[in-house]
């Protein structure tokens, strides 16, 4: 039976003290709780939580969420809201954003602040690899992330969305309904967490799910990917092995961002015969190329060519890679749950009856494709009737976020969920 949890009643004048009696009840704990106080209180410290309007009524909210005992054990919830005025709004529907691989909350920010015109509590959950400094050597404290430590922290997420949205909305925390919207490794977790113990917690329900861009199982026919995968499986396995538990490739992949947003025109270090902007096109554009098991056969970031990208400012998306968009450290435990995935290596699945709210899978026409509806459509979808698959242009993985017209995507999705 789920635990019922009563209304979030909320004086005005004592605000902060019911909220956080109710986190300790919860066992939900904030870095800084003073720091959720009403500004007239704590002007000082409210600025490292309500960071303020951003956009029109649109305003700016930040919750660090301890999770573990490690340095790096915390998550980061950003939260855009309208707001009828500081620290209160009259919106009460979460929608919660699950951000790909070395991707942070400003890749997103721009989507999220859309659904918060839409009439959203709009969330991005910034997981904990995050909060790992490109100067970092040591990584010994990956060995204990896991899957599950991954799950548990998103329904920490989830739990302490529907709270804060109670908190700005004097709303009953069980009236707040979630979507939460997974993009490629979010997709991967969210899907993960939909059919786990945690989605059947007090406040970690969500009501529909979006995962775009992500295979969780192969169609059969496609054995060569299938075998690719497993090998992939084996070599992340091996590295595990020897006490490697990050991957480094976006440290990598920022290193030619660099060059090419300083130095653009000078000849690579990498790949002589082009110049340092020509390479990072083509490792945006022929991702398939440079990587040992493709997911896809056309598999990419972002469209485009030599001479440039189609559809996104090359500028902008360098700087926004350099400047904390992205992050260069990643635990390799979660690409090892991947490829055991698509891999179909024994012991590695997802319940799929478990999952049996509304689902939206969103294959971008340049990432995944078409290759990862077949298990929402053929296997959800053996149980669960409310299961829609949709191919959105054929443009790069990344699409969802920064592209000219991402917006048109973000359209649809806030259609299907007013419909589902």
């Amino acid at each position: 039976m789920k635990t019922q949890v009563a209304p979030l009643a909320v004086n005005p004048e004592n605000k902060t003290e019911t909220l956080f009696n109710r986190f300790d009840k919860l066992g939900i704990f904030f870095h800084n709780p003073v720091s959720f106080s009403i500004p007239d209180l704590y002007s000082h410290l409210t600025k490292s939580n309500r960071i303020g309007l951003v956009c029109g009524e649109v305003a700016e909210y930040k919750l660090k969420i301890k999770v573990g005992s490690g340095k790096y054990d915390y998550i980061v919830l950003t939260n855009y809201v309208k707001e009828k005025s500081a620290w209160s709004t009259a919106q009460s529907k979460n929608l919660i954003i699950l951000p790909g691989q070395a991707l942070t909350e400003s890749f997103y920010s721009d989507m999220a602040i859309y659904y918060a015109q839409q009439g959203y509590s709009a969330y991005i959950l910034d997981r904990r690899e995050t909060n790992v400094p490109v100067n970092e050597t040591d990584f010994s404290y990956m060995e204990n992330w896991t899957i599950d430590s991954y799950l548990n922290d998103t329904y920490n997420g989830i739990a302490v969305s529907r709270i804060h949205t109670a908190f700005l909305s004097d709303k009953a925390v069980e009236d707040i309904e979630v979507t939460a919207i997974g993009h490629s490794h979010g997709a991967l977790i969210l899907t993960a967490y939909g059919a786990s113990k945690y989605h059947d917690l007090a406040l970690g329900s969500v009501n529909r799910m979006v995962p775009v861009d992500i295979v969780i199982k192969y169609e059969p026919k496609h054995s060569e990917l299938i075998r690719a995968q497993a090998q992939q499986f084996d070599t992340i396995s091996r590295c595990l092995e020897n006490r490697t538990y990050n991957g480094s490739d976006m440290a990598v992949m920022m290193q030619i961002a660099r060059l090419a947003l300083t130095d653009p025109d000078r000849e690579s270090l990498f790949q002589p015969g082009f110049t340092n902007r020509q390479f990072f096109r083509l490792m945006a554009t022929q991702t398939h190329g440079f990587n040992e098991y493709p997911y896809t056969p056309n598999y990419h970031y972002w469209s485009g060519d030599l001479d440039g990208l189609y559809y996104v400012d090359e500028n902008r998306l360098l700087n926004l890679t350099l400047t904390g968009g992205a992050v260069p450290y990643v635990p390799k435990c979660l690409d090892l749950y991947m490829a055991g995935l698509m891999g179909n290596v024994e012991g590695y699945e997802i319940d799929f009856s478990k999952i049996s709210y509304p689902v939206l899978y969103i294959g971008l026409g340049g990432g995944f494709s078409d290759y990862g509806s077949w298990w929402y459509k053929n296997e959800v979808g053996k149980t669960n009737y409310k299961v829609t698959s949709i191919s959105w242009k054929n443009q790069g993985h990344g699409s969802i976020a920064l592209d000219y017209n991402s917006s048109e995507l973000w359209a649809l999705i806030h259609n299907w969920i007013i419909n589902n």
